[in-house]
């Protein structure tokens, strides 16, 4: 068994897109305009389904409130992490915790992405 994919809910699902293009993510639209995926460098397909999809899917399905679920991107640099927190924050998304050289070794910062998910950025320092 391997970790395919991750499925993100978006109310939004352009604003979504442009979050996760500054990751490095292409999106294609798969089966309909609310169906949209990209692959990470390693392999791993990050799925945004908008709110209205998953409504048709499960009609009972309610909007949770907080992630319960982090998503990591690997940035090649200690530098890269600064960079890329400061282009998604001058992108006008939200950032969460300044980059900081965590005790652990490693270079570290959290955004949100749209839809209040928290992404967190690292790198080995």
């Amino acid at each position: 068994m391997s970790l395919d994919a991750v499925g993100i809910i978006s109310r939004d699902i352009d604003q979504s897109i442009a979050f996760y293009e500054i990751l490095g993510l292409k999106f294609q639209e798969v089966g309909g305009p609310d169906h949209w995926e990209g692959v990470t460098e390693s392999g791993i397909r990050i799925m945004l389904d908008s709110v209205e999809l998953v409504k048709k899917l499960d009609p009972n399905w309610i909007e949770s409130k907080g992630a319960g679920v982090v998503l990591c991107f690997k940035q090649e640099s200690p530098i890269g992490v600064d960079e890329i927190y400061d282009r998604i924050v001058q992108a006008g998304f939200k950032g969460n915790k300044l980059p900081w050289n965590a005790f652990w070794g490693q270079r570290y910062a959290s955004v949100k992405d749209p839809d209040g998910n928290q992404i967190d950025l690292f790198a080995s320092l």
